[in-house]
């Protein structure tokens, strides 16, 4: 008798003992495939989060910690074959339009670059700047800028 089945005899042994005793072996063998199933077609390591990576004052160069989110989520995306993202590119309200724009844009594809770099076919990325248009933060100080210079992930 093999392991599986030892632990699935011990388990409806215990099963009648604590009042569940209607199930069966063959239904225990079932969902422990199914399980199994999930686990292999699923698991965590193919999951692509969303994530922000933040910018310095007129800056689109990308810190550390920020390269190795980036890398993270290239090994994600290389190992999930359908997966694809958006990377938005946002600034904060100093600067004309024009030039929130390009430097949005910039930080996108920054992020956008260090992505391809590590693996991650051109097709499964789109960028886009948002400029000043949509901040998270309201307010004309450091705390609020800091949270709008920022290039956003969204998986799609």
């Amino acid at each position: 008798m093999s392991l599986f089945q030892e632990f699935l005899v011990i388990a409806a042994i215990i099963c009648s003992f604590s009042g569940c005793a209607s199930v069966s072996v063959d239904r225990a063998v079932d969902a422990t495939i199914v399980s199994v199933v999930s686990e292999t077609q699923y698991s965590e390591a193919d999951a692509i989060e969303e994530g922000t990576i933040y910018f310095d004052y007129d800056k689109y160069d990308l810190s550390a910690s920020a390269i190795l989110e980036i890398r993270e989520l290239a090994n994600a995306m290389k190992s999930n074959l359908s997966a694809r993202v958006r990377i938005e590119g946002h600034c904060d309200e100093r600067g004309t339009r024009e030039y929130n724009l390009a430097l949005g844009e910039k930080r996108a594809n920054a992020v956008s670059e260090l992505l391809r770099v590590n693996g991650v076919a051109s097709s499964k990325l789109t960028t886009v700047s948002y400029g000043e248009e949509k901040p998270v933060a309201y307010g004309s100080n450091e705390a609020a800028w800091g949270k709008n210079r920022r290039a956003e992930i969204k998986v799609l």
